[in-house]
């Protein structure tokens, strides 16, 4: 596991890489309230992953490869009033979020950036050459 901050400009998101099964201390449980928007850009490059989670805190944001996903999850909590309130209209969703993308692509776990600006989260990650996993073996 990995934890890396990369990126240019605008907060920073934590990403987590992962081998198999393991979650890579990210857990993501069955009852999650709601799930974020999310578009995927594939250029020749690499795939771009953008995710709407306005009003969040970087470090409440857990990114994780796994395979052929890409998990985002995490906690946004209420931005308004301490104490007692009464709401009138209730529209923004808040509490736990999580979001499985399937990668349409193979792609290159190391080379994984993510930013979180403006409420929006960007996650990229290079494409791979499906062929550099193929490999010869020759016999001793």
């Amino acid at each position: 596991m990995r934890n890396d901050s990369r990126g240019t400009g605008g907060k920073k998101a934590r990403i987590l890489f992962s081998d198999g099964g393991e979650t890579a201390g990210m857990r993501f449980p069955a009852d999650l309230s709601w799930e974020p928007p999310a578009d995927v850009i594939i250029t020749a490059g690499e795939v771009i992953v953008i995710v709407d989670i306005a009003g969040m805190d970087s470090d409440s944001i857990n990114i994780v490869t796994d395979g052929s996903r890409l998990k985002v999850g995490g906690v946004r909590g209420s931005s308004c009033c301490e104490g007692r309130k009464q709401y009138h209209q209730i529209e923004i969703r808040v509490g736990r979020f999580y979001r499985e993308i399937e990668l349409p692509v193979p792609v290159d776990h190391g080379k994984t950036t993510a930013r979180y600006e403006r409420g929006m989260l960007e996650i990229r990650v290079a494409r791979t050459d499906p062929s550099s996993h193929v490999r010869k073996v020759e016999i001793e």
